[in-house]
Formats: C-alpha cells, structure tokens, sequence
C-alpha cells in the first residue's frame, strides 16, 4: 500500500486546480460538441469538395475522446504523482493520443470513394465499384496495423523483433494461412480481371444473384429469393462466371408443342403471323429471330420461337414474356391451332384374338377385351 501513499500528501488546493484542469477540459470537450457539427455546416457551404465534411466527420468523435483524456491527463500530472506513476499516465495518455489519430484515419479511410470519384471527374477515369470499397478495406488493415505498432513500441514491445521471430516459423505460419492467402489472392483477381462488379447480377452453377460485397476472404451474393450465400474468393477465382448484368438484351424463347392434326397451312399462316408480329415490334432486335417449325413427332408438331427484346430488367423481361405467350396464343386461337394434348394408344383384343389400336388425345378408361 505504500505505493498509494502519495495520495494522502495532496492539499485541498492541489485537489481543487487538479479538478479545475479536468472540468476546463471537459466543458471544452462539451462546447466541442455542440459547436462543431454547426461549424461544418457553415464550413461545407463555403467548401466545393467532400473531402473537407469527410475529414472533419472522422475526426469528430476521436478528437472529443482525447479531450476527455487529455483532461484527465493534465489534472493527474499537477498532483504529487511518484516518477513510476507519472510515466505510466504519460505513456498511457500518449498511446490514446496515436490510437485517437489512428482512429480518425480509420473513420476517414472509408471516405477514400470521394477522392477516386474526384480524380476521376478531373481526368475523365472510370474506377470499378469493387476496387474502392476493397481498397479501403486494405487501407483500414494498414492503419490498425501501423497504429498498433506504434502503441506497442511505446511500450517496449519491439515490433521489428517480434516480425523476425515469426519469420523463423513463417513456414508454419504460411502452412496454416493457406487457405486465407489463396482466398486474398482470388480476392485480387477478381479485382484486377473484374468480371462483376458491386451490383452485378452472376450465375457460377448453382448460384445466381446479385454482387453485395467483396473483401479479403469471400464475396457476398444476395440470390433471387433473398439468401445471402458467401462464396470463398479462391473458389469464385476458379470458377467459371455468367455476368447476366452485361448482356446488352435478354432471349425469349418458346417451344410449342401442336396438335399432330394441325394441317400445313394453318402452320405456315401461324408462322407467318408469329414472323411479321416480331418484325414490326420496336422491342425485338432484328437479327437473330427463328420462328420455324422445328420437329415432327408422332404426337406433335413443334414450333420453335427465339429471338431478343431490348431490356435488361429482370421484371420486365418477366413481363415481355407474358405480353409474347399472349400473342402466341392469340394467332393459335385465330388459326384455330390447338395445342398438342397427352395421347394414349389403347389396344384391344377380340374373342378371334385380333388387336384393334385406338389412338386418344387425353387420358380415357381402360377398355376391357371385347366378349361379342
């Protein structure tokens, strides 16, 4: 206890400036607070970038955490701390300083979209939507990094000693990090290939969906029916990819199934009709359209319909489909075309053991052998 005996030497005066000290700093921490968002706000109408609102709204909430500090820092010094006590706050006061500044860089790293969306307004460069949020997860990494290193060298923690010593067993680490660097690595070739980007609708296999998010170890996918699936970078890397968002038109393709009693020129008038209806749509891209009867079954005479409208939109590729299936089935109903029903060939035997085949467009009773 003898450690704390410093204590009971304060005077009420020291006690009282000491106290002084804290409150000076406290209250400027408050007038901090309540004048600085306004002084942002007058300063941001004078101001012609960003960069300025992003700096000063990273620094808000470290700058009012150091002030707190700072308070408490100088009020403890004017008491009669012991050498040991007094470095021990100062080193304490000093590593909340680096982390504070460390902190706002941090904050701020997450604002470096404002500086590639300005330089690329200035020289006229498009930056992939991937490589800002990524790079500014690499830049957050080396901040807390360097941040850290320099808290721990205050306190005698040789940074330089303690990266030799993994190196001496950089093997064993590398051995147990195999599978997080190949993920980085993926995570770089997606970045410097880009086949997506943010926003991306893909499809590799099983998986299609909308491109959320990419960082060091996996990409985030939010599918149709709103899962979100992680998919490691090293197997996205590897895998081949369909970016549906890069198609400049989607297909519509239908194949249509009539009944074998459909006679040639109700086909050929059907066609005609389907060919001239799609020729004079503004929505269907001229070239490659095949409307053509494709193939003759014993049950059925198909209809091949494949061409392309000019919209991206998955709900309105929805649509267009339905608005073609009703024009379809509009000239098949003038034709007077019926679709091809589920035929069912029954055989039949009489007493002289002759068989007799019937042929029926749908599915009927069985049929009992004939007893006349």
């Amino acid at each position: 206890m003898e450690q704390f005996n410093w204590i009971f030497t304060i005077t009420w005066q020291e006690a009282l400036i000491s106290l002084a000290i804290f409150l000076i700093f406290f209250i400027a921490r408050k007038l901090f607070s309540k004048f600085f968002l306004k002084l942002i706000a007058r300063l941001s109408k004078l101001s012609k970038t960003q960069m300025d609102d992003a700096i000063a709204g990273a620094f808000y909430k470290p700058v009012t955490f150091i002030l707190l500090f700072a308070g408490i820092y100088f009020a403890l010094l004017y008491l009669p701390l012991p050498h040991a006590w007094k470095s021990i706050v100062s080193l304490i006061f000093k590593s909340l300083t680096v982390f504070s500044i460390g902190w706002g860089f941090y904050i701020f790293s997450g604002a470096i979209g404002i500086f590639f969306n300005r330089m690329g307004n200035r020289y006229e460069l498009q930056f992939n939507t991937i490589v800002i949020p990524f790079l500014s997860k690499i830049v957050k990494f080396i901040i807390a990094v360097f941040t850290l290193s320099i808290i721990l060298e205050q306190w005698n923690f040789h940074v330089t000693g303690l990266i030799t010593g993994l190196g001496i067993g950089g093997l064993a680490v590398a051995m147990a990090a195999k599978d997080t660097l190949s993920n980085l690595f993926g995570g770089l070739v997606i970045i410097t290939d880009a086949p997506f980007t943010i926003g991306d609708i893909i499809q590799m296999g099983s998986i299609q969906g909308v491109v959320e998010d990419i960082n060091f170890r996996s990409t985030r996918i939010r599918t149709f029916d709103l899962a979100l699936v992680t998919v490691p970078n090293s197997t996205l890397a590897n895998s081949p990819i369909t970016n549906i968002s890069r198609m400049d038109r989607r297909r519509i393709y239908f194949n249509l199934s009539l009944d074998i009693e459909t006679t040639n020129e109700q086909i050929k008038r059907s066609l005609g009709r389907i060919r001239q209806t799609l020729a004079t749509d503004s929505e269907v891209y001229p070239d490659k359209k095949y409307v053509y009867l494709d193939k003759i079954t014993s049950s059925s005479k198909n209809l091949m319909i494949d061409f392309f409208i000019k919209t991206m939109d998955f709900e309105e590729w929805l649509k267009a489909k339905e608005h073609y299936n009703y024009i379809v089935l509009d000239i098949l109903q003038k034709e007077q075309v019926k679709l091809a029903a589920p035929r069912s060939v029954i055989i039949t035997t009489n007493d002289d053991g002759k068989k007799f085949e019937d042929d029926q467009a749908a599915a009927t009773e069985e049929r009992l052998p004939s007893r006349d």
